[in-house]
């Protein structure tokens, strides 16, 4: 915003000097003019027109190009904004507002490596200026070159330590870098700087929570909400830790607040509704769990919950179709391991860890019966250890389900050999016969 109003500013002035020199504003500056204005009172579609027509005639001013960059940034269109803006830059190659400009419109775009390259060159050209280095620090985390960032904050630490925002931003670092103790203390010394962060409070309850320091969220968590009891974040972070401690009365207490302030998320809802469970509030439970598995419908734990509500609710039957649908997912999960089961067998095989691939291609025979690639693996996998018997064992099974008369019948022996699979089974199958049989014979001897 307040970069939009230096803009501005430096817009009328570039104007107004033109008009000083000028007796008539030209059809060029005219349509600038226009298109500034039209700019300024929000009407972004017309001033695109205008300053189109403006550049249209021709011009090396590398402020009508910039106020193109900024129409098109107001109208979302980021790719073009870049184009209109690096023109600006070509035009002018010593602003520092337009490589600002640009570097913004590269974060903004989803481009964070450019906009970090324009940051460190807005670094290098004024070193004392801590805000490029605050900001090059932001492209770098969203670059995910958290150590990179973190270096930047510290050289800024060291000149002003009464900036919240380098200690909120270092906590982002310290957190991706698994540093929780130097997390928390960055966050500290930003809440000190700035007690009425009502964001801050929230991400540091919430990253607490994600780590299991239920102690420290309610601490921090009833100083923040102490300080601003609007604090919606805080109040759902300190409903979940309570609960998470078994004390269900500040637990719902907390939740209410939240739900009370807006708060519609999944994990409002679902533990404020059991919560309203396990306090004989049936009525108010199925509603917050039933609005919670509508936002995430396969939650085991919310069906539970739900059929079991049901049930005290004289809704039997609603509860048995949950309870049937659990039990769909439950099956669909299981299925998905045991796929995943026959997937690390066929890694297990690439790593030459035989053993272990058979192990899990047998349990695949169980699981799917009529998968029979899993019975030719599982022959593969003892083949490949050099163990005979079991070896012969599971080509023959294998032989065997794809055709019981696989042996016996002429006709369908040939037709076996047209398959890539089935002949190489049949083929070993021979081998491994002769080869048992003389270790047999040695046996004897």
């Amino acid at each position: 915003m307040l970069r939009d109003i230096v803009y501005i500013f430096i817009m009328k002035f570039f104007f107004l000097t033109s008009v000083l020199f000028c007796s008539v504003l030209s059809a060029q500056e005219a349509d600038c003019e226009r298109a500034l204005s039209e700019y300024v009172s929000g009407q972004y579609e017309e001033a695109l027109t205008s300053i189109e027509l403006c550049i249209a005639d021709g011009t090396t001013n590398y402020q009508y190009f910039a106020l193109k960059g900024k129409i098109l940034e107001k109208l979302y269109n980021y790719k073009d904004a870049i184009i209109a803006q690096q023109k600006a830059f070509q035009l002018n190659p010593e602003s520092k507002e337009a490589q600002a400009t640009l570097a913004s419109l590269h974060l903004i775009s989803g481009q964070p490596d450019f906009a970090a390259v324009f940051y460190e060159k807005l670094v290098i050209a004024e070193p004392s200026v801590n805000r490029w280095k605050i900001s090059l620090a932001t492209a770098l985390i969203a670059a995910g070159k958290h150590q990179n960032a973190l270096e930047q904050l510290k050289i800024v630490e060291q000149a002003d330590s009464t900036n919240w925002l380098v200690y909120k931003y270092m906590g982002d670092c310290y957190f991706r870098l698994d540093s929780l103790h130097r997390t928390y203390d960055s966050y500290y010394k930003a809440l000190n700087l700035f007690p009425y962060n009502k964001n801050l409070y929230g991400t540091f309850t919430r990253l607490l929570l994600a780590n299991n320091e239920i102690d420290a969220v309610i601490t921090i968590g009833r100083e923040a909400v102490f300080t601003d009891t609007t604090n919606v974040e805080v109040w759902k972070n300190l409903g979940i830790a309570y609960y998470k401690l078994g004390r269900t009365r500040q637990s719902y207490e907390a939740l209410r607040k939240a739900v009370s302030l807006g708060d519609n998320s999944f994990a409002t809802l679902s533990h404020y509704g059991i919560i309203n469970y396990h306090l004989f509030y049936y009525r108010q439970a199925e509603q917050y769990l039933e609005r919670a598995l509508q936002l995430s419908p396969n939650d085991i734990t919310t069906m539970n919950y739900l059929a079991s509500t049901y049930g005290f609710n004289g809704k039997a039957q609603k509860g048995l179709d949950v309870l049937a649908d659990l039990d769909k997912i439950v099956a669909n999960f299981d299925t998905i391991g045991k796929r995943a089961n026959v997937q690390r067998a066929h890694l297990l095989r690439r790593l030459n860890r035989d053993n272990e691939a058979a192990i899990a291609y047998i349990a695949a025979t169980k699981d799917f019966p009529n998968e029979l690639r899993n019975f030719y693996d599982v022959a593969i996998c003892y083949d490949a250890m050099r163990n005979t018997k079991l070896s012969l064992e599971w080509y023959s099974r294998y032989l065997e389900k794809v055709n019981p008369q696989w042996e016996t019948d002429k006709a369908v022996e040939q037709e076996l050999k047209k398959n890539e699979l089935t002949n190489h089974a049949m083929a070993r199958v021979k081998a491994l016969r002769v080869e048992l049989f003389f270790q047999e014979e040695r046996k004897k001897k």
